[in-house]
């Protein structure tokens, strides 16, 4: 009981305070996920140790970008009451040390421990790189035919376009292993191209992380309120 009541009193503190800062708006945004404390959310941070994933011209590097959003997610998730699992939490990806090839392995085990975990959720943060410099913008995608991941996505994407600004980019589905080997809801976030110069300054400034994590927060949040029994 004392645990209960400890996470309601958290939440009202995190509502109240939200609510201070963006209004009154956010107040209630942020206190119907009362219902759903409890829930749990697996986090995973793309990439890792000898993985740097993209790296844009000036030399962010998109593990670690991910790395720090996945951190702040998870204070916001962990304030309303949902519980959350990250398949990393330091510079190091999941395969074996002396693994011959690491990237099917690293992928594997973090659809695994997902799974392991029963978690509602999984949300795979990654950022984007191109030849070209003048793509920009944050994209969710889902696993081809998985109706309650295209509907998370939707949620996370319209609340990405509410926080950042409106762009183009809708969500799209993904064959990606991480989407076809997990059993609950998923979804991969592109947060940014880090081949855009000036989006790569964005991506490694630690208030526009927390605008990210907020934004991926609500969908996640919007998700929960009208997800399927």
């Amino acid at each position: 009981m004392a645990a209960a009541w400890g996470l309601m009193l958290a939440a009202l503190a995190f509502t109240c305070a939200w609510g201070a800062r963006a209004g009154l708006a956010g107040w209630f945004r942020a206190v119907p996920v009362m219902e759903f404390r409890g829930s749990l959310v697996f986090i995973d941070p793309g990439h890792g140790g000898k993985d740097p994933g993209a790296v844009g011209p000036g030399g962010v590097r998109e593990k670690d970008v991910v790395l720090a959003v996945a951190a702040r997610l998870e204070t916001f998730l962990n304030r309303a009451g949902i519980y959350t699992e990250l398949s990393r939490r330091d510079d190091t990806d999941l395969a074996d040390p002396n693994a011959a090839v690491r990237k099917p392995q690293d992928l594997r085990r973090r659809a695994e421990r997902a799974n392991r975990a029963a978690a509602d959720i999984f949300v795979s943060l990654h950022a984007n790189a191109f030849p070209s410099s003048i793509w920009s913008g944050a994209q969710t995608f889902y696993f081809p035919g998985d109706e309650e991941g295209r509907r998370l996505a939707i949620e996370i994407q319209d609340a990405l376009h509410r926080e950042l600004g409106p762009g183009s980019r809708r969500p799209q589905p993904g064959n990606y292993r991480v989407l076809r080997d997990t059993v609950m809801p998923a979804v991969v976030v592109e947060v940014g191209f880090l081949s855009n110069p000036a989006e790569e300054r964005l991506l490694a400034d630690p208030h526009y992380q927390e605008r990210l994590a907020r934004a991926i927060y609500e969908g996640i949040v919007s998700y929960l309120q009208t997800r399927s029994p």
